[in-house]
């Protein structure tokens, strides 16, 4: 057990050796290996964002769906519970008819009051309607929700159905989820792009690695040393370029989430998405993954530059 500790120990430090001896190249391979795992920590923290954002801008859209006069408690709660079910529904609000008169006065101009009053002395009301108001969190979910509160068998309750209209929200949400697709698309491009070059730079490097100490490996054979006892330093290099790399495209990262973050909390669309990157289990998540992808493009790099240069099969 002694013996194989200080094997490790004599490999952990002969890597380190080697990504010194190889300055230049290490940086290049970690620098570009940074940019890849910062374009993925980048396209996961835009991409959830947006989900947010989209989230929470079709909760400002809402379905309204008014009731006739006289709809028993019991009957109401029956539709609300099914409103409820419905897929992309975030949450059912029971208006009644002093709130509905409250927000009349509140938000309602002029002009709009003398055409309710108008429209609702024509059909013989004196007061608005009670009303059942669904939030949503999936916008595309409206006429699924319209669709269930026409069903024949709440005929009885409900008078009729309306989609809220305010057209800058709906652009607004249409623009964030084509702005998330775009994200999603170009960061996986761009990852996939920069990882394949920042293996083929690995690749470089430990295949020179292999060069430059060509006697010396030459020499541990000669005095028999065992093929993982070889491989082991390059694999160390290796993941000493992931681990770096990957503390550095979570520095970066959390560099721009923390100086931006604090503009925008303060955004309901922003707010949730700022809260959960800043919770301590999350930023420990991100740093563990980063370094984790990057240790495995290290070490994906290193053995196949082993696999191609690297001749262990005969002694």
């Amino acid at each position: 057990m002694k013996r194989k500790l200080i094997s490790l120990l004599r490999i952990i430090r002969s890597g380190g050796n080697n990504f010194i001896r190889n300055a230049w190249l290490s940086i290049a391979a970690t620098a570009v290996m940074m940019v890849a795992l910062t374009i993925i920590l980048s396209a996961v923290v835009l991409n959830v964002t947006a989900r947010n954002a989209v989230k929470e801008l079709s909760k400002k859209i809402k379905v309204t769906v008014y009731l006739k006069d006289d709809v028993s408690e019991p009957r109401r709660t029956i539709i609300m519970s099914r409103l409820k079910a419905e897929q992309g529904v975030d949450d059912v609000a029971y208006v009644d008819r002093r709130e509905a008169e409250r927000r009349f006065k509140t938000n309602v101009s002029d002009g709009d009051k003398v055409f309710i009053e108008q429209a609702l002395a024509l059909t013989g009301n004196t007061t608005l309607p009670e009303s059942l108001e669904v939030s949503l969190t999936d916008l595309s979910k409206s006429g699924a929700v319209v669709k269930v509160a026409k069903e024949d068998g709440y005929k009885d309750a409900v008078d009729d159905v309306s989609v809220g209209k305010n057209d800058v929200a709906k652009e607004t949400i249409e623009r964030a989820t084509s702005a998330q697709k775009y994200i999603v698309r170009g960061s996986i491009f761009a990852a996939v792009l920069f990882a394949a070059v920042s293996v083929l730079i690995i690749f470089n490097t430990i295949r020179m690695a292999i060069f430059t100490r060509g006697e010396e490996i030459r020499i541990m054979k000669l005095i028999g040393a065992t093929p993982n006892y070889i491989r082991g330093p390059f694999l160390v290099e290796s993941c000493m370029y992931g681990i770096i790399a990957g503390i550095l495209a979570n520095v970066s990262v959390y560099t721009a989430i923390l100086s931006l973050g604090p503009k925008l909390q303060n955004q309901a669309e922003f707010a949730q998405s700022y809260n959960f990157f800043t919770s301590t289990g999350m930023m420990f998540l991100l740093l563990f993954a980063s370094v984790f992808l990057g240790i495995i493009v290290g070490i994906v790099s290193s053995l196949l530059a082993m696999h191609k240069h690297l001749k262990l099969k005969h002694w």
